[in-house]
């Protein structure tokens, strides 16, 4: 029996317990487990720290909570999102628990993680991704400006005091609608209003804009898919069973009008000349470059005089440039491109007769009017800067008249690659002066119908009901 067990046996009074030593500080803790060898703080092992919580997959919603009702009267439930760039809170409100419940699960359905300082995000509206686009096409060197401004003009409204506000753009048709709005369904209905208004080729302009828009939100995780993927197709349009040229003939009548309408004289559908500004013979001599090179309208206006070589035994000139359309820039935004269209664009084009006399004419009215002309061009305007060609669209529009409405520059350009495709049998020949593919001159400039089979002689015997000649298998040899 202990001492202190006694002393309560016999009623005497209980010790008071010893005071508990005050706990060292962690310092002095650490140097009396090197001094005196005590046993150190233990460690835990991977095994047993797992035994607790296990952490929540990636990408995977928590249990939601309870709706909860607030001071104002209405219902508040919540959900934590587990994911790659954080755990962030979704929260909707309701005027019921169960509106509450509905809507927090409709939110859930739709959630997409969007990477952290992502600047598009499902809320970001189709205006400013077709901004996001443009910018990614200036920042690549690949895109030329020229194809920068045809988005561009497609995607923003105009602010030209000439210009329609009304004009169906991007902008002003489904920019307000944020990336999460702007389904397969509400796209395919944008697409097919326009083809239904009759602006075939711009409702394509918008689906191959459209496109690469939304595969930015695609790649910003914006987005699962591409919702350009579910538009309906466009239905290819059966082309009438005709040459691509009306009339190969009417060159020499449409020549013969233009010089009548340069003269001032009237032609079907364009009075005469009364007053104003005289009527540019500039249009005269396009004609023949047009009609002798087959070269395209825009680099026609883009000749340079330094390229002409009249003198030479063969006279020729050399397409190095055509004109291209940049915001900002001067004379309506045209500049001379120092580049064809295409690769195969670069070339050297002997001159027939008509069209040395047509340059011709034009280098001596240069010099008797000796027009302000720095940049050398053979067609310049009238302040010696770049000729403008929606306004020498309109000077052709008045000179064709009514009898040759269907006469466009890009008219005697298919004229030039079916007149040399009939006379040399070779549409590489073609291809080659007009600066194109043999693949694209056959299928949109030259004018020859395909060529049947030689099957005079069974048709023949079939008439006249001759024996027919036994089809021979492919398995069988002919007997030598």
């Amino acid at each position: 029996m202990l001492a202190d067990d006694a002393l309560r046996i016999r009623g005497s009074p209980a010790r008071p317990p010893a005071c508990p030593a005050a706990p060292l500080p962690p310092t002095l803790r650490a140097v009396a487990r090197r001094v005196f060898g005590l046993p150190g703080r233990r460690r835990h092992t991977n095994e047993e720290t797992m035994t607790g919580r296990r952490p929540r997959p990636v990408g995977t919603f928590a249990t939601p909570s309870k709706p909860k009702k607030q001071r104002n009267g209405s219902w508040k439930a919540t959900v934590r999102f587990y994911g790659v760039w954080g755990t962030p809170q979704i929260t909707r409100f309701g005027a019921t628990s169960g509106e509450a419940s509905d809507r927090l699960a409709e939110a859930m359905r739709d959630f997409r993680e969007v990477p952290r300082n992502s600047q598009i995000t499902r809320s970001t509206t189709l205006t400013m991704l077709a901004q996001e686009l443009l910018a990614e096409m200036r920042a690549d060197t690949a895109c030329s400006a020229g194809l920068v401004e045809d988005y561009r003009r497609e995607i923003e409204v105009s602010t030209h005091r000439l210009a329609n506000p009304k004009t169906i753009k991007i902008d002003n048709s489904i920019g307000r609608l944020q990336i999460w709005q702007a389904t397969a369904g509400e796209l395919d209905r944008h697409i097919k209003q326009l083809t239904t208004l009759g602006f075939r080729r711009k409702a394509k302009q918008h689906k191959i804009i459209l496109r690469a828009m939304m595969q930015i939100a695609v790649r910003h995780g914006a987005l699962d898919a591409n919702p350009i993927d579910g538009v309906a197709a466009f239905r290819r349009v059966a082309k009438p069973a005709r040459g691509k040229m009306a009339d190969m003939e009417s060159l020499p009548a449409f020549r013969d009008q233009v010089r009548a309408w340069a003269r001032g004289e009237e032609v079907p559908g364009t009075p005469a000349y009364i007053s104003g500004p005289k009527r540019d013979w500039t249009m005269v001599w396009v004609v023949d470059v047009i009609t002798g090179t087959g070269i395209r309208p825009y680099e026609v206006l883009a000749l340079l005089l330094d390229e002409i070589n009249l003198d030479a035994p063969v006279p020729y000139f050399d397409v190095t440039g055509t004109l291209v359309e940049v915001k900002g820039a001067d004379n309506g935004g045209w500049v001379r491109k120092p580049t064809p269209k295409t690769e195969n664009g670069w070339r050297r084009i002997l001159l027939p007769q008509h069209t040395i006399e047509a340059i011709g004419e034009a280098i001596i009215d240069l010099e008797i009017t000796r027009c302000p002309n720095p940049m050398g061009l053979l067609f310049p305007a009238r302040n010696g800067s770049l000729r403008n060609p929606n306004n020498f669209g309109r000077i052709w529009r008045a000179a064709r008249g009514e009898n040759f409405a269907w006469v466009t520059p890009r008219t005697f350009r298919r004229g030039v690659a079916t007149a040399v495709d009939h006379a040399s049998e070779s549409p590489e020949r073609a291809a080659r002066q007009l600066g194109n593919t043999t693949a694209v001159a056959k299928a949109h400039y030259i004018d020859r119908p395909d060529t049947a089979p030689d099957n005079r002689e069974i048709l023949e015997r079939w008439a006249k009901g001759g024996p027919q000649e036994p089809r021979q298998s492919p398995l069988e040899t002919p007997e030598t």
